[in-house]
């Protein structure tokens, strides 16, 4: 069963690859935060599947 996608951002992931803190689409499913499918890595050029994401960008 696919779930709706709530909200999709901008935000910073861990590339399991480089190890490097890169950029990436972030999308929500409820309490569920994911790196988008299909993105790669800008600095290696790896999948950020299984990426952790870092940072979501909030307003204080």
């Amino acid at each position: 069963m696919k779930t709706l996608l709530e909200s999709h951002t901008q935000g910073l992931a861990h590339c399991p690859i480089c190890t490097h803190t890169v950029p990436a689409e972030i999308d929500f499913a409820g309490k569920k935060v994911r790196v988008a499918a299909g993105q790669k890595c800008p600095r290696c050029g790896s999948s950020l599947e299984v990426a952790v994401v870092i940072q979501i960008p909030e307003a204080a």
